[in-house]
């Protein structure tokens, strides 16, 4: 019986032990509650200095954080800011509307409309709608006062070379280069011979190119170029036309000595679209 009741005590010992341990513990939990708690109101207060700053940058930079949703704007995006709005979120580089080109911007959309950085101009970038060019050539000789006509075409992309004609229709807006060479003969003469032609832009005058030799012993050859770069506007029309011949005719035969090329530079892609 003794040995039962010591028993017993001993028991009554170990749990009045655990008892105390397990106030201890509670102790301990709740001082580090308290502590946790602690940590999240300063946590919710920097947030709440934060907060009211970072609303403020987007409200002077026209941008609300908490709509920031893909919109519809008028026409192409023409900035890293319309990107944006329409619903563009990776940096990178990305092709905008300028005033009459298209141009190449860096974005950084990690950053706000109106930061250093959100918006870098890199240069314009060269889109046409349609590739323009040509190049024709003559194998027989012309020597009448009257448009160069032309018997070949090695390369007429957008067709707006005529041959029959020699007209060059432009198809869109835009800078175009044109370089003509033919060889003029030039007969002898006591006097003086020569040969001369125009570039037409839509019946105006706008290039020369004319060789000329004052008392020729004998039959004379001699190159004549002619090159320029024109803004054209669509439908504008060009060609070259014989306007001076004394005693000379532009040769040619099957070596094609008559050129006649024009390309599309840059074009006007704002008044393509």
């Amino acid at each position: 019986m003794k040995e039962v009741v010591k028993s017993l005590e001993s028991k009554s010992t170990q749990l009045e032990s655990k008892v105390i341990q397990l106030e201890s513990n509670d102790v301990q939990m709740k001082e580090k509650l308290t502590e946790l708690e602690a940590k999240v109101q300063q946590q919710d207060s920097l947030l709440t200095s934060l907060l009211p700053e970072k609303n403020q940058r987007a409200a002077a930079n026209g941008f609300d954080s908490s709509q920031a949703t893909a919109v519809a704007i008028n026409g192409l995006p023409s900035s890293c800011e319309d990107l944006k709005t329409i619903g563009h979120t990776l940096n990178g580089f990305h092709s905008v509307m300028g005033s009459a080109r298209m141009e190449s911007v860096y974005c950084d959309f990690t950053k706000l409309p109106g930061d250093e950085g959100f918006q870098k101009w890199i240069g314009y970038a060269d889109v046409k709608s349609a590739p323009v060019y040509f190049y024709v050539q003559r194998n027989s000789s012309l020597s009448a006062f009257a448009k160069i006509p032309f018997d070949l075409a090695l390369v007429n992309e957008g067709n707006a070379m005529n041959l029959a004609s020699g007209i060059f229709t432009a198809p869109r807006n835009g800078i175009y280069f044109f370089s003509f060479a033919g060889h003029a003969r030039l007969s002898a003469s006591e006097t003086y011979v020569s040969l001369g032609v125009f570039l037409y832009v839509n019946g105006h005058q706008t290039g020369t190119g004319y060789v000329t030799q004052a008392s020729t012993p004998g039959e004379m050859w001699s190159p004549l170029t002619l090159q320029s770069t024109l803004n054209l506007k669509t439908g504008d029309q060009v060609w070259v036309q014989i306007v001076f011949m004394t005693l000379s005719t532009l040769f040619d035969n099957e070596y094609h000595y008559t050129h006649f090329t024009g390309f599309m530079l840059q074009e006007e892609i704002a008044a393509s679209l």
